[in-house]
This record gives structure tokens, sequence and C-alpha cells, in this order.
């Protein structure tokens, strides 16, 4: 019995860890594709507009993502 709940224990410890590093790699990809789809939407040259457009696919779902985590925690604070 102790044994199960020092595994679970550990467990969660592990994976609330990984969480946060997970959470925080999301947000410096976040930032670098917003970073970049300004740049390239900025160029005159077609090919760097239409990869500003091709990064808008990876930016909506890493946005959603950081809204929700930074939703959670702000009910965590309340």
């Amino acid at each position: 019995m102790l044994t199960s709940i020092t595994t679970t224990t550990t467990t969660t410890v592990v994976t609330l860890g990984q969480a946060a590093v997970f959470g925080a790699i999301g947000v410096v990809v976040l930032i670098a594709l917003l970073i970049a789809k300004e740049l390239l939407g900025a160029s005159e040259n077609k090919k760097a507009v239409r990869l500003g457009r091709i990064a808008s696919a990876a930016i909506n779902p890493l946005l959603f993502a950081f809204l929700a985590t930074v939703g959670l925690k702000v009910l965590e604070a309340l």
C-alpha cells in the first residue's frame, strides 16, 4: 500500500515538472513564431509573405494553449 502511494506521488511530481518545462518551451516557440510572422509579413518578397501566413497555422494552437494555461493559473489563484 505504501509503495503504491509513494509511486503515485513521485509520478505526479515528475509530471508537474515536465508540464512546467513544456509550458516554458511552448511560450518561447510562440514568441519566436510571432516575431517571425511579423518580420516575414513586412517583407515585400512573396515567398516571405507566404511563410508568414504559414506561421499562423502554428501560432493559433500555441496561442490557444497559452491562453488556456494563463486562464487556469488565474482561476487557481482565485
